[in-house]
């Protein structure tokens, strides 16, 4: 799906000093990981694991929400999905069956047409 102009201009705009820190630094703060030793029967492989200063109703996101998810990521798996309304009370999902980690590659005629169709 992506061109060879497609792949050097992600290693061009990756390779910059810093680029990838905040993309990084997203996920360590996220507290996101394997569950730790003694804990595994807590969490899943990917699982939130709360800190000490936050518990879930910490979590909660207040604001309109909408998820596109392409049905075919290897690497978030729908399952992700599953719950998610408990911490996103105003939720809207739109699952794309042929998309995968790259859906917005895939299909940008149809991902805005989602993202048009929440805004107003």
């Amino acid at each position: 799906m992506f061109t060879e102009a497609d792949k050097e201009a992600y290693i061009q705009a990756w390779s910059q000093p810093g680029a990838l820190t905040g993309g990084l630094n997203y996920y360590r703060a996220a507290n996101l990981g394997p569950p730790t030793p003694g804990n595994e029967s807590e969490a899943s492989s990917a699982a939130f694991r709360p800190n000490e200063t936050n518990d879930a109703t910490n979590l909660v996101v207040k604001v309109p929400t909408l998820v596109i998810w392409g049905e075919k990521d290897t690497a978030l798996l729908t399952g992700n999905l599953d719950g998610m309304d408990k911490f996103v009370p105003n939720l809207a999902v739109k699952r794309i069956p042929d998309g995968s980690h790259w859906v917005v590659h895939e299909k940008p005629a149809l991902v805005n047409q989602y993202i048009r169709e929440f805004i107003e």
